[in-house]
């Protein structure tokens, strides 16, 4: 009786321990990942998608519409997602035709990307793919320049030519 029992308690720890290591190999933000490639079939890579919601921190969100007014055709590896969108007509009127018709620049119309940190979902969130894979988040937000990381990084092309040093 007692070896019967060892043998069924030993059977149920096995089975809870192959479950959680099922749990265990999920990436990580696997449903933001997801969500990515249902709102864009021609997911980038490796690069960065620039979340911005059409609600919440509205100097965020307006520096981030700028941001892509600005740097949407000398952005090589870049695309920006608009999300919870409410009119696409006042979209357009902010953006311009020419913005909303650029393949780099998509709408969320399922809504259906989700913060992966729900308290942040006010502000822009950048996203960098690298491999088919999330390696980092960041937000546009006022204690947090999430844009500037475009600027700097190596996929982020400068249209301004740098001036040359004369000896």
């Amino acid at each position: 009786m007692k070896i019967l029992y060892a043998v069924n308690t030993l059977k149920r720890c096995c089975n809870l321990l192959l479950l959680l290591s099922l749990f265990a190999c999920n990436p990580p933000h696997k449903e933001l990942l997801q969500a990515l490639q249902t709102v864009d079939e021609h997911v980038l890579p490796t690069g960065h998608y620039v979340i911005i919601p059409n609600q919440g921190c509205e100097g965020c969100i307006s520096t981030a519409e700028d941001f892509v007014k600005r740097h949407y055709t000398s952005a090589r590896d870049v695309k920006y997602i608009f999300t919870r969108v409410q009119s696409l007509k006042l979209l357009r009127i902010k953006l311009g035709s020419e913005v909303m018709s650029s393949s780099k620049v998509l709408v969320d119309s399922g809504n259906v990307i989700r913060y992966p940190e729900k308290e942040k979902d006010i502000y822009p969130m950048i996203v960098t793919i690298k491999d088919g894979a999330i390696k980092g988040i960041r937000y546009q937000r006022p204690e947090e320049d999430g844009l500037g990381i475009l600027l700097e990084g190596e996929s982020f092309l400068h249209t301004v030519a740098r001036p040359t040093q004369q000896q």
